[in-house]
């Protein structure tokens, strides 16, 4: 199981999408506090995007007082899916035990955009390795997600297992194991979404 982590996340000022079991919307893949934990330096976001005629997304990377990180223009296909981004490593490494907010947003066909456009958004914390993970990287996938869970490392947990389903595909209890975490933290509308492209 997914523990939440204790310290408390930060308030969030964007909605995260849709968690009702209508068709879904774009959604942050996180729990309802809208906060996860990794030990990436330089970490994986994931969002459900529905099908759409846009072609371009823009994705960036706020530390607490709005200071940027790390933004960008990314293509993408418009077929729908979830989606993963990771900062490339040009990007600055994010600094140890400081949340910085990501934010998502779908780019209108030949358009700019505005203040106003819609996105999704998140927190993300780098915490310390694990040191059993760490010591062993030839962990299976399902071990090594379990680990990261219990330990309430979300972007890692879910990291491991969309790369070990992209591996895997016809893999039934790691679709399984994908799902019950998704369910877990309230995000029934998406669990039985495709993975799609990496931008």
């Amino acid at each position: 199981r997914f523990q939440t982590p204790k310290d408390p996340a930060p308030v969030n000022t964007i909605g995260a999408g849709s968690r009702s079991d209508e068709q879904p919307l774009m959604t942050a893949l996180l729990p309802t506090t809208n906060y996860g934990r990794t030990i990436a330096a330089r970490p994986t976001f994931f969002v459900y995007i529905p099908p759409t005629a846009t072609e371009e997304v823009f994705f960036s990377l706020k530390d607490e007082n709005g200071k940027h990180h790390y933004q960008a223009m990314l293509k993408i296909s418009g077929r729908g899916g979830i989606v993963s981004v990771t900062l490339p490593n040009n990007a600055p490494e994010l600094e140890m035990d400081k949340n910085y907010q990501w934010f998502f947003a779908p780019i209108s066909p030949g358009g700019i955009l505005q203040p106003d456009n819609y996105g999704v958004t998140g927190w993300v914390k780098r915490v310390a390795a694990l040191t059993s993970t760490q010591a062993n990287s030839s962990i299976n996938p399902l071990e090594k997600a379990t680990e990261y869970a219990e330990a309430g490392i979300w972007y890692d947990t879910v990291a491991v297992l969309v790369s070990a389903q992209v591996a895997q595909p016809s893999n039934e209890t790691l679709l399984s194991e994908w799902k019950d975490l998704l369910k877990e933290v309230g995000l029934d509308a998406i669990a039985n979404q495709p993975i799609a492209e990496h931008l």
